[in-house]
Order: C-alpha cells, then structure tokens, then sequence
C-alpha cells in the first residue's frame, strides 16, 4: 500500500535526524500531565463562561465577553488534537472519553479527524496529497482571511458530518480510512448530529438562549485565533516532504505554550508524533539545532506570511543539514 511505503520512507527521514534509542526516552506516556493541562484549560473555560454571564446585563460588553469565552474555547483543539494522536494520556479511556467531548464542543469528528490527521502526518507539505495543507503560495489576502475567519472550517467540518451520516465519504478522504472502521465514523456522525439537534430542539423547547450565548457564538467568533495557530505550524514553510524544514518551532510564551499543548514545538512534533506534547520541549534541546526554529512569535509569523508568503515570494529556508552528536 502507498502509504505503509510513504511511512516508511518517513520513519527513515526521522532515523537520519534522531536514532531510536534517543527518542525512546521521550515516549513514554503519562496521565497527570494531561489532567493537568486539560482541567486547567477548563477552569479557565469555565472562568471566561462566568465572565459572559455576568456580562448578561452589560450590554453591549456581552460581545467582548462571548469573543474572550470563544478564544478558551477553541484552545480545546490542542487536546483533541494530542489526544487523536493517542499520546496525551497512559490509560486510553481517558484518551478517547477526552478526544470525544472535545470534538463534540469544537465540531470535529474526532475519528475520522484521527485518520484525516494521521494523513497530513504522512504527506506533510506535499500539495496534492496533505489533507490539511494550509494555503500553499500563491494565495490573496482574501483567501488567509477566508481560512483565518473559520468560513473554511464550517463548510469543511460539517460537510463531513453530513455526508459521512449518510454513509458517504468522499473518495480523497477516504483513502486515508480502513475498510473496517468506515462503520465507527458513519456513526460518529450520526451521533454527534443527533447531539446538536438535541441542544436545537432543546434550547427551543426550554425557550433558552443558553447554548448560543455560552458555546455556538463564542465557539464561531472564537475560533479564527486557532486558525492563525495553524497558519504558523507550516504556512510558509518549503511544500516538500523535509523532516527539518516543512513546519516551524515558533517562539513563544509559557501561557501561550500551555493553551497550545506545546505545539509551538511543531517541528519537533512532526519529527516524532509519538512523543507525547509534555515531551516536546526536552526533545527540542536534544535535536532542535537540527530543526527549523524561526526565532519569531506568532504574530510575527503571521506578519511574515502575509507580506511575503501570499505573493508565492516568500523564500525558501535553506535545508538544515544534520550536526553529529556532541560526544
């Protein structure tokens, strides 16, 4: 099959920059870090979801409110994304009970996303063949603002939903899925639609207008700041299968590396998918002079990707060749 051999020619890309003696002391997996992170980005959720209701009665300031609850809100894409890759957690019940609520709150089919998710991993940068290859040059100011604002992720998210409830997926993305468990993601649709029509009929029925004052508003106008967080991890980066040059380690804040489960180390995280993301940074002092780290911040980044990168001028970084181990 083309992708057991596109893995395995990744699988040796990774060995030429860490052998697996060192990385195997990085994979081990561990509950409390997770808890951690993910009960304190809930507590967080729930602080910014206390701040909306006490803006009830304030007027107008409901909007900055909800915008603030929102931005919490999509950090949840940081552990469904950890948890897709089944590395956030040591016990998988944990694992999977958390990769499910968060993709029910943040409206991604958290199997078929771990499948779509495990294909960008193997075709990283490779336009044709990424999944998830985000705005490859040349693209227009309109098209970055077209993806930052999320209008994307809608059309996307719930055009899977819908045809995969219908027990129909398209055929590009369905290559990334095996026979057998096509069945699991036909019914996570069904479920997950039969969730937010229950919350529509209910919200309805109760005459509330809870669901959308504290999660579909906050959740839309929300979302566009992880939409730039993607942007970083490979927007502007060489489109060709490179270990050390087709994603970014941006630098960045303690807090923001919290709520972005440290995928600021992105490249080191697409070198070794197996290194749980508490990991990450000790995997970045081993190996990350061999990487790609951009010495910049997000919004640094975002500034460097609109003024060049959209134009298809944006140079390319020279390949980072291997350094022998220090002894």
């Amino acid at each position: 099959m083309p992708h057991l051999d596109a893995n395995a020619e990744l699988l040796r890309r990774q060995r030429e920059i860490v052998d697996r003696k060192t990385l195997k002391k990085f994979t081990k997996r561990r509950d409390l870090p997770g808890l951690l992170y993910f009960f304190g980005l809930l507590t967080c959720i729930v602080g910014s979801g206390y701040i909306v209701f006490l803006s009830t009665s304030w007027g107008w300031l409901l909007w900055p409110a909800m915008l603030f609850h929102g931005i919490m809100l999509s950090h949840l894409f940081a552990p469904l994304h950890e948890t897709s890759h089944g590395t956030a957690f040591r016990t998988r019940w944990i694992n999977e009970a958390i990769l499910w609520f968060c993709g029910i709150v943040t409206i991604w089919p958290p199997i078929y996303f771990r499948y779509d998710h495990a294909g960008h991993h193997t075709y990283a940068q490779e336009p044709g063949k990424d999944p998830e290859l985000v705005l490859p040059a040349p693209r227009s100011l309109i098209e970055y603002i077209y993806y930052v604002s999320a209008i994307h992720l809608w059309i996307k998210n719930f055009g899977w939903l819908f045809r995969h409830a219908r027990g129909y997926m398209h055929p590009f993305n369905r290559q990334f899925v095996p026979d057998e468990d096509l069945w699991r993601i036909y019914l996570e649709a069904r479920i997950m639609l039969a969730v937010y029509a229950a919350l529509i009929i209910g919200s309805i029925y109760f005459q509330t207008w809870a669901v959308l004052i504290y999660w579909a508003i906050p959740t839309v106008i929300g979302v566009p700041v992880a939409r730039m967080l993607r942007v970083a991890d490979h927007t502007g980066c060489p489109e060709e299968p490179d270990l050390h040059t087709y994603a970014r380690t941006v630098t960045t804040d303690l807090l923001t590396r919290f709520f972005c489960w440290n995928m600021s180390y992105h490249c080191e995280h697409h070198l070794a998918p197996s290194v749980p993301f508490h990991q990450l940074k000790k995997l970045h002092e081993e190996v990350g002079d061999q990487m790609n780290p951009v010495g910049k911040g997000y919004i640094a980044v975002q500034w460097e990707v609109l003024t060049k990168h959209l134009s298809g001028v944006f140079p390319k970084r020279k390949k980072v060749q291997p350094l022998s181990k220090k002894i």
